[in-house]
């Protein structure tokens, strides 16, 4: 476990560095070449970094064993964290959009220069090469957090090559394209940051998804002497999973006949990526 968190780090070590770069030459060459929408791709991969570092410290605090205060350990923090973080992000959506809206109405727009749509399809090619690495990395190390950095890295990826796209409109004869990429990034930013935020509270909230737990309990149901599972309960730790499970074993069995099941019941779903599991047994009864 430690092991794996510690390898993950690396991945958003990489995320960081990555978007703290773009990020700055994107704004720089935003200015200084007239683009109102490679200054917003630019904001978009500003509240990238304070994900990534979201994530660092979710994961660093992670690494602190259980104590008599957090008997499930501290790996919640990583929740916390970007809770706090998705306030900034939308905010920051907002404003890009509230920065916009008047030129828009107003008119006032000018053609950016054309090195802005290169740096838009260079930065877009590098995200993606940053997603391949992470995404691999996420399936190695099986961390969600690291795994829904790559989504993000793919989605950066994707939205610089469509403001590329989109600044070849504005060399053709239409200034006003560039305005609106800028509004359109502006809400996709505050979107970013409401799904974060949303995402947070379900998991800060001890909510479980329903897949989740149909998956768990058809694990759970393949093993041998399991007649039925009477509830699973389920909660998440950060990229952690804790699970409170009842099983029903048939009522002949012994004592210790029935936990070598629930010790084969957790194994089983330790080896699905569980992180702790307390397996209960029931005698069945037949119809």
């Amino acid at each position: 476990m430690e092991s794996n968190l510690k390898r993950a780090q690396k991945g958003a070590y990489l995320s960081l560095f990555t978007y703290i770069i773009l990020s700055a030459v994107k704004f720089t060459a935003g200015v200084q070449f007239n683009s109102a929408a490679l200054q917003a791709d630019a904001f978009n991969n500003m509240t990238d970094i304070l994900v990534s570092v979201a994530v660092l410290i979710g994961l660093k605090i992670s690494l602190k064993p259980a104590d008599r205060n957090h008997p499930y350990g501290h790996m919640k923090s990583e929740n916390i964290s970007t809770l706090l973080v998705s306030f900034i992000i939308m905010f920051v959506g907002l404003q890009v959009i509230m920065d916009n809206f008047p030129k828009l109405t107003a008119g006032e727009y000018t053609t950016p220069d054309s090195l802005t749509l290169w740096i838009s399809f260079l930065s877009g090619f590098i995200m993606l090469m940053v997603y391949l690495y992470n995404n691999n990395l996420a399936k190695k190390t099986k961390s969600s957090s690291l795994k829904s950095a790559a989504i993000d890295n793919l989605s950066d990826g994707m939205v610089s090559i469509g403001t590329g796209l989109g600044l070849i409109f504005t060399q053709i004869g239409y200034p006003i394209a560039d305005p609106i990429l800028a509004l359109i990034l502006g809400a996709l930013i505050a979107w970013t940051g409401f799904k974060i935020c949303k995402d947070a509270i379900f998991t800060l909230s001890d909510g479980f998804h329903e897949e989740d737990l149909e998956f768990y309990i058809n694990d759970v149901m393949k093993i041998d002497g399991v007649k039925g599972v009477s509830s699973v309960k389920g909660r998440y730790h950060g990229d952690s999973v804790f699970l409170d499970v009842t099983i029903f074993v048939d009522r002949t069995i012994t004592l210790d006949e029935a936990h070598d099941i629930c010790d084969k019941v957790e194994r089983s779903l330790a080896d699905e990526g569980v992180y702790s599991s307390y397996v209960h047994p029931e005698p069945y009864e037949e119809d």
